[in-house]
């Protein structure tokens, strides 16, 4: 049975967690593609065998960064959702560059 949200939210909180602090102590923005490159790499892995890395091209709406989105949306008031130009971005997930398929593109932190 492929992994749907609610059973990567504790996970995807872990990583919001422990995202890199800049000058402060609250974890910094990260996008769906950095949250996804960060989860275990036996859950990562099995993330994108199901449903795709994602990513402009990939030929799937609901690709394993989507999934990831939707978790770090179940987090509720305890995610602060912002966007950015995603324009000329590309990530590395699994060893891949990913270039987001959307011009816009959701950061989430821990609030």
């Amino acid at each position: 049975m492929d992994i749907m949200p609610r059973d990567i939210v504790d996970q995807v909180r872990s990583v919001l967690q422990n995202a890199n602090r800049g000058k402060g102590y609250i974890p910094n923005y990260l996008t769906a593609f950095q949250i996804l490159e960060r989860l275990p790499p036996q859950l990562r892995d099995q993330l994108i065998a199901e449903r795709g890395i994602g990513g402009r091209g990939c030929g799937t709406s609901y690709a394993a960064p989507s999934v990831v989105s939707d978790a770090a949306e179940m987090l509720g008031e305890h995610v602060k959702i912002e966007y950015m130009d995603s324009t000329g971005v590309s990530v590395q997930v699994a060893g891949q560059a990913v270039t987001p398929s959307n011009e816009v593109c959701a950061l989430y932190r821990l609030s």
